[in-house]
């Protein structure tokens, strides 16, 4: 049975990797990214765009393809994971609007809807 590492292999490891990063070799750690922040300038910059672009749809359209086609090359990335359940949540809530049309209802609970999509939600 591996066993993980012990606190001086875990520094000098990091010394290691300071060290190839000050030389050139590795590149620098990348930020984290601030997603709560990342989020709300992308709802922001979007429906400012939807706003004044007629076709604000189709570029729309045209993003999700391109994440969605980097999984061809790479495993799939949470982004393509999260695009994905955004595909199949459009698809679910017409199904759900539908449904109700079709049983003679104008009105639903939003507790039926979330029961409906919820196994999208925690996939």
């Amino acid at each position: 049975m591996a066993k993980g590492m012990t606190n001086k292999e875990k520094k000098e490891r990091a010394a290691i990797k300071k060290q190839l990063q000050a030389d050139g070799i590795l590149p620098p750690d990348k930020p984290r990214l601030n997603r709560r922040k990342f989020i709300q300038e992308a709802r922001e910059e979007y429906n400012a765009f939807s706003k004044e672009c007629m076709v604000s749809d189709l570029y729309l359209h045209r993003a999700v393809s391109v994440l969605l086609g980097m999984v061809k090359r790479n495993s799939p990335t949470p982004e393509a994971v999260g695009v994905a359940k955004a595909l199949k949540l459009a698809v679910r809530l017409r199904e759900f609007e539908q449904m109700v049309k079709a049983r003679g209802d104008t009105e639903y609970r939003v507790l039926e809807q979330y029961d409906y999509i919820k196994d999208i939600l925690e996939a």
